[in-house]
């Protein structure tokens, strides 16, 4: 890994002076005398009480960059002048709060004027790229729970797709420090979650971010957590869907807490608690089965052995070494356990298989800010972190026993955990224990041995651990007021562990595919150089990062590593009332490192798939054009509309070996292009009420994203040769075609006593048109046209959170209710790929019973426990026959078919009561 290292070395070494990061602000304005209006030449400018931070120059100009988000305290002191200070100034990642400062002499027994005169941030040509920025009020007003939530609900995001990319081309931004599961990114797991209570700021950037970040290609999701005051403050809240009726209930129980402020001396504290478990932790709105004998009829809305929690853990302190430097310490612990519900096993007493995911994330971060002077800003930001993911997918051998309402406190006891932790291949060879060998079912009320299972035919035992340190160094280096250049690099060495085993309960020499482990070290090695500069209403950003990647695959073609140069220039200048934006800009990430090496997998068509990895993988790129117009019609309405073009390559496509489906090799060369129109309307939060739309109208289309789709559009030719059929575009798994949302927040003045004077409302609507999918025969095997040629219906949900407060001092007491998919509208998110539709049809049905009855005709008689009075029809104590048989196998497959993960979450309803002080 040399040419990684080289890499960083140089670039960290490279000479450079500053721009403003994507997870500070800056703070600017004049100082003037209040009597002439003359410029006051070296006044002071502190922040926080914490010392000088920056001076006026010649003209009274100051200009503050890297100030974290958030409100701080400005002073504002000159020699011969009264003091001026103003409170909770609210500082914003990517923009600038302009303070105009008029200053008394001391002579004049009045205080000095601070006059803030904020320039317009919709207007700003400072800001560059798109961005969706998510405030701490949002946090709280609006129906969202986690992070994750508050992102899904932005323009240009679907399912954890950005802008019609496949999951997984996006990086988590958290206090400036990049965080990414490369190992399980393609699959939208990431094991870490920041509790939302303790969030400063967030926001979604989709076009234009700074080189400083790489190993994303469609978005960054930026995360500024909060910092202890100068004083104890705290909130608790308490959650949950118990007192609701039925179909509302799902057994919902949240805890929430948030504490910080002093701890000893300059030192502060920040802790933060979110805690959450159901019983059902997957509800859907699925139709309740028409049949009385099904266990679903009495409580359709409540799915059994579906038991989930969750707990996210923060801790951070703020450490203050002097005037010009501050350590911050992050810690962050996230688990989430759940049992999956599997309809095979609807029938059994004994749990099915269960999952478990955490992550842990420890981060020190150092900042030194240079001696405040008039022409120049020198801030150095040194950044160490620890990140770890760790999943298991097994049998559960016993239901957790819960404790505290849903709450178990206790992880599932997994089969064979201990084998798949220590990676022995050699002991897997023999059944695991714990493993139970899956037979037909007999105490189900149809009475045939079909479709339903006394454990998982499956089988499987999976688990796998990405552990990763990072250390990042940038230096901004500010010249004046118009020239900012930063620079900086990275290195990340990473671990990755891996096992799998399917069909678990059989010996591998009884025709079980061999367990399959893997364990090694990638690295990656970044620099960048970052530049900008403005003349009046023009600004120029341009950018260049440079990545080095090497797979960590011993004895692998390609395994001394990778190297891509990502270029980016954005413009941004005043034309008329207009402010316009033109960027392009190239970005690349590292491939998934499941990826690099070989794997077994299992899937509804056949047991023991294999891929084989390939550690020659080179970087995934994405080329991005964008030109963008904002204006504002209005003191208080402001209008964003651009359009973008993304070209990418390199995607990594699994590509058949030979003519086997079941043997293929992932390889770069996949490719695609984007095109989208976004359109952003907002009015600012004022009177009491504020709103924000954005659509998107998006078209993203490719070859191919599938191995068997790319095996089946080649044809050979009676002379034994490939022929490659011409190129045909169709659409990336997350095209969605349109997509608008809608988020509202309001608040009744507190006036006069009435009744709902206080009271806090937010709204989140959106709708889109339906994900593509492919139509299959009925065999699974062959596509019916072209791959995702067709579409699911268009979805539609609102949610809607009330708020109500009521301060006692200094205290504050308020209840809330949370309403999720308020019109309870049964969303298709899935459907048959035989038929496009949720349900079976009547011939799928026939299929079924025919085979279950070629499989099993032997008659059911009168002694045995199978025995089903109802089919028997003729009375003669003996059911036989495809007439008497036929019927209890339609009724048994109809049941086994049921639709229920086809649909999205129904109503859900939560109580809340919390407390602030």
């Amino acid at each position: 890994m040399n040419r990684c290292c080289a890499v960083f070395v140089l670039l960290l070494g490279a000479p450079g002076v500053g721009l403003m990061g994507q997870t500070e602000g800056n703070i600017g304005g004049r100082v003037t005398d209040g009597a002439t209006g003359e410029p006051v030449v070296g006044a002071i400018i502190e922040i926080d009480d914490r010392g000088a931070r920056g001076l006026t120059d010649s003209t009274g100009v100051f200009l503050i960059r890297s100030v974290r988000p958030g409100r701080h305290r400005i002073g504002i002191s000159a020699i011969g002048y009264r003091s001026v200070s103003r409170d909770s100034v609210l500082v914003e990642s990517g923009r600038t709060v302009r303070l105009d400062v008029s200053l008394t002499r001391v002579a004049v027994p009045v205080r000095g004027v601070v006059v803030e005169a904020e320039p317009d941030p919709l207007l700003d040509p400072l800001v560059t790229q798109t961005v969706q920025r998510i405030r701490v009020e949002e946090l709280r007003e609006l129906p969202v729970s986690t992070l994750s939530e508050v992102v899904a609900i932005q323009g240009g995001v679907v399912g954890g797709s950005f802008r019609g990319g496949r999951v997984g081309q996006d990086v988590l931004i958290v206090d400036g420090l990049g965080l990414k599961n490369q190992f399980d990114a393609a699959s939208g797991r990431f094991g870490l979650r920041i509790p939302a209570v303790a969030i400063q700021e967030a926001s979604v950037i989709t076009n234009a971010f700074s080189a400083r970040y790489g190993r994303a290609l469609s978005g960054v999701v930026t995360a500024v957590t909060k910092e202890g005051g100068d004083r104890l403050t705290g909130h608790m809240a308490v959650e949950t869907d118990r007192p609701f009726p039925d179909g509302s209930d799902v057994g919902l129980d949240r805890l929430v807490a948030l504490a910080g402020g002093p701890l000893f001396g300059s030192v502060r504290f920040l802790a933060a608690m979110d805690a959450q478990a159901r019983i059902d932790d997957d509800p859907v709105n699925a139709p309740p089965p028409a049949d009385s004998l099904d266990p679903r009829f009495e409580r359709p809305w409540l799915l059994p052995n579906a038991a989930g929690e969750r707990y996210d853990l923060l801790g951070k302190l703020t450490i203050p070494l002097g005037a010009r430097q501050t350590l911050r310490v992050l810690g962050v612990v996230s688990e989430s356990r759940r049992e999956l519900f599997d309809p095979v096993l609807k029938y059994t007493t004994l749990p099915g298989n269960g999952e478990e995911v955490g992550g842990r994330l420890a981060m020190l971060h150092l900042e030194r800010t240079s001696v405040p002077r008039s022409d120049h800003t020198l801030v150095i930001d040194a950044r160490l972190g620890f990140f770890e993911s760790e999943a298991a997918r097994a049998p559960v051998l016993r239901h957790p026993r819960r404790r505290v309402g849903a709450f178990s406190f206790s992880g599932l006891e997994f089969a064979g955990m201990t084998i798949a932790k220590s990676q022995d291949t050699v002991r897997a060879r023999d059944p695991i224990p714990g493993f139970t060998v899956p037979t037909f079912a007999d105490a189900t009320p149809w009475g045939v041995n079909a479709f339903f299972m006394t454990s998982s035919p499956r089988g499987e035992l999976r688990w796998n651990r990405f552990r990763e340190v990072r250390g990042r160094v940038d230096v901004l280096l500010g010249r004046g007021r118009v020239t900012d250049v930063r620079v900086g690099g990275e290195y990340a060495r990473q671990w990755v562990d891996t096992f799998t085993r399917l069909a678990g309960f059989r010996a591998v020499d009884d025709g079980a595919p061999p367990a399959t482990a893997a364990s090694y070290g990638p690295s990656h090695a970044a620099g960048y150089v970052e530049w900008q500069q403005r003349a009046s209403d023009l600004t120029v950003s341009a950018g260049l990062r440079v990545d080095a990647f090497g797979s960590g695959v011993a004895d692998a073609d390609g395994a001394s590593g990778k190297l891509a140069a990502s270029p980016r220039l954005a413009v941004s200048t005043a034309l008329g009332s207009a402010t316009v934006v033109a960027s392009v800009g190239r970005f690349v990430q590292p491939p998934d490192l499941q990826y690099l090496v070989s794997a077994a997998f299992d899937d509804t068509l056949r047991t023991g798939r294999f891929r084989r990895g390939n550690p020659s993988l080179g970087f995934e790129t994405s080329t991005q054009y964008e030109l963008q117009a904002r204006v504002r019609p209005s003191a208080d309405i402001g209008f964003r509309a651009g359009v973008y073009v993304r070209r990418l390559e390199g995607l990594i496509a699994s590509v058949p070996v030979g003519f086997d489906p079941d043997s293929a090799v992932f390889a770069n060369g996949d490719f695609g292009t984007v095109k989208g129109v976004e359109i952003a309307l907002e009015r600012e939060y004022r009177d009491g009420f504020a709103l924000r739309a954005t659509y998107v109208l998006q078209q993203a289309q490719a070859t191919a994203t599938d191995a068997r789709d790319l095996f089946r559009r080649l044809r050979i030719s009676p002379t034994g040769d490939t022929i490659r059929p011409s190129e045909t575009a169709f659409p990336l798994d997350f095209d969605r075609r349109h997509a608008l949302s809608v988020t509202a927040r309001a608040r009744v003045p507190s006036r006069g006593g009435a009744v709902f004077a206080g009271t806090e409302a937010g709204a989140v609507v959106q709708w889109s048109s339906g994900l593509p999918f492919s139509l299959r025969d009925a065999t699974g095997d062959s596509l019916i046209g072209l791959p995702n040629s067709q579409r699911l219906p268009s979805q539609f949900t609102v949610n809607v959170m009330l708020r109500r407060s009521i301060d006692i001092g200094a205290t504050a007491v308020g209840v809330y209710l949370d309403v999720r998919n308020l019109t309870n509208r049964r969303n298709v998110v899935a459907v048959r790929r035989s038929s496009g539709q949720p349900d079976p049809t009547d011939a799928e049905i026939a299929g079924l019973v025919a085979d279950a009855f070629e499989a099993d005709p032997t008659p059911i008689p009168y002694e045995s426990p199978r025995y089903r009075a109802w089919a028997d029809a003729d009375g003669d104590g003996l059911i036989a026959g495809m007439d008497e048989l036929g019927p209890m196998y339609e009724r048994a497959a109809r049941d086994f078919t049921q639709p229920i993960f086809a649909y999205g979450i129904p109503r859900l309803l939560r109580f809340g009561v919390e407390i602030a002080f």
